[in-house]
């Protein structure tokens, strides 16, 4: 309402309303056209009835909070049973339904100031009612709100609450736990922000430091994974997203650049000086090298020798050709990191099924790593996987590869007298696998398609004789004489018979 401005504005309001259009001239009193006549008033009177008024209304908030302060319950009541209108009552009812804003303002403003530094419950579901200020101001904040204000997500709030860093309260909202929500005291929440970007300020984001060095974003990045300089990621010490380098080196860097008094060269392509960005091209890309010639420049075994406006930041600065050669990046000679293979890896690479590999380690052909388990797994080291490999193939890898079948391969090899690894198929009920050594594999001759199926009728054929022999024997046995036996020859007299 605009009671606080003073005590003069108030006596001035009043008197102006106190005598609208009366004007005082020498010897008599005028009255406006259309005017009705009215009583003289007493100034004096007038004003000091004005005063009066200011002096009663000058701290009228003051009483009002008073009151509501003495309907709040004890200061251990947990801030999530706090309610105005369990507390408050009709004063809250009457208030937002009843008094409109417009005209019962001031005491809206006087209400919204005691909630923002008297109340210390939630505010939840009262945006129709209270002005934003309020919800800004107010003691606790929503997680998700708190997410926004901090300028982080992904459940960094959550985690720092876990991490007692925040002091923050869980409220059930549904019956049964089916809903939770986090508050967060927002005090802590500004302590734990400014602490925070206290750290934030030591660290210079990316797109601050790409214009100061003129590197590229994956440059920066291998650079300070070289060593450089300090690089962190933004979401690991909840920072905003990205990438971020001290301050501290980066200013290192560039100052180790610029306190060389160079003369600016005119520059076309490399010849006896080169830039800096050209050599990053030509002899030791953006990674280690690069950090390398940073380090030299650091410690000033490394000088430049012009610059040039071609390129921006340090990328600019031109170097002697034979300087910038010595920091190629040598070949780097490592020891290979053992590799394991699961048993399916394994079966693809010698071209048979898993079982069968189980039969090989079983056998004591593959062996299992002990200590390496990838979910369960058992894993097998490439290298003896390879040397099987080597030394020996599988019957149905030749027998794909030439077109056979592989079954009757493995026996015509069987029968062969061939050198043959066999391998028990662990599964119950199931053949054995062949493996053929190399060595014989390339100096056997493997038997054509006809010769397989001749074989395969041959064999069907014997079976055949040797279930009748067995038959007929043992119906002898139960008839107790001999069959009659049928001669070959009259078989074929029958058939050409027949014919005829």
């Amino acid at each position: 309402m605009g009671l606080s401005t003073g005590n003069a504005w108030v006596e001035t309001r009043a008197t102006a309303e106190a005598y609208p259009l009366y004007r005082r001239h020498p010897g008599k009193r005028w009255v406006a056209p259309k005017q009705r006549p009215f009583a003289a008033t007493n100034l004096s009177t007038a004003m000091e009835i004005d005063r009066s008024a200011v002096a009663l209304l000058r701290d009228w908030p003051r009483p009002l909070r008073e009151v509501l302060r003495h309907m709040l319950p004890s200061p251990s009541t947990h801030p999530a049973a706090l309610n105005f209108s369990e507390i408050f009552g009709n004063f809250y009812r009457h208030l937002f339904r009843v008094l409109p804003r417009k005209e019962y303002g001031f005491l809206h403003d006087a209400f919204e100031r005691f909630v923002i530094e008297d109340w210390k419950g939630l505010i939840r579901g009262q945006h129709r009612y209270f002005s934003a200020a309020v919800r800004r101001n107010s003691s606790w904040v929503a997680a998700g709100e708190a997410e926004q204000i901090a300028r982080t997500w992904g459940g960094r709030i959550l985690d720092a609450v876990f991490e007692n860093r925040l002091e923050a309260l869980f409220v059930t909202v549904r019956p049964g736990g089916s809903r939770t929500e986090c508050w967060i005291q927002r005090e802590s929440l500004n302590q734990w922000i400014a602490t925070r970007d206290a750290e934030l300020a030591r660290y210079m984001p990316r797109s601050e430091a790409i214009p100061t060095l003129g590197l590229k974003n994956t440059t920066l990045v291998r650079v300070a994974s070289a060593g450089a300089m300090q690089c962190i990621k933004g979401p690991d010490q909840n920072f905003p997203a990205g990438y971020f380098f001290l301050r501290e080196d980066v200013v290192r860097i560039k100052d180790a650049f610029e306190k060389h008094p160079v003369p600016l060269k005119d520059y076309c392509k490399p010849g006896e000086l080169i830039a800096l960005r050209h050599a990053m091209k030509n002899y030791f890309g953006c990674g280690s090298g690069l950090a390398a010639v940073i380090r030299a420049v650091i410690e000033g075994s490394l000088v430049p020798v012009g610059y040039t406006n071609r390129f921006r930041g340090i990328t600019g600065y031109l170097f002697r050709c034979e300087d910038l050669r010595q920091y190629r990046p040598l070949p780097e000679f490592k020891t290979r990191p053992e590799v394991f293979l699961n048993f399916r890896e394994t079966a693809l690479l010698l071209g048979i099924r898993s079982n069968i590999v189980r039969g090989l380690v079983a056998q004591g052909l593959l062996s299992v790593a002990a200590g390496y388990r990838k979910r369960l797994a058992k894993l097998v080291p490439e290298k003896e996987v390879r040397r099987f490999a080597g030394s020996y193939v599988s019957t149905s890898v030749l027998a794909r590869r030439f077109r056979l079948d592989s079954g009757s391969l493995a026996r015509h090899l069987n029968e062969s007298g061939a050198s043959l690894l066999v391998v028990p198929n662990p599964d119950a009920g199931r053949e054995h696998a062949y493996f053929l050594p190399k060595e014989v594999a390339a100096q056997i001759r493997l038997p054509t398609r006809r010769m397989l199926l001749e074989e395969s009728q041959r064999r069907q054929q014997a079976d055949r004789k040797r279930r009748w022999a067995e038959y007929r024997l043992t119906r002898e046995r139960e008839l107790g004489r001999p069959m009659r036996r049928v001669r070959a020859d009259s078989r074929q007299s029958d058939k050409g018979r027949g014919e005829i």
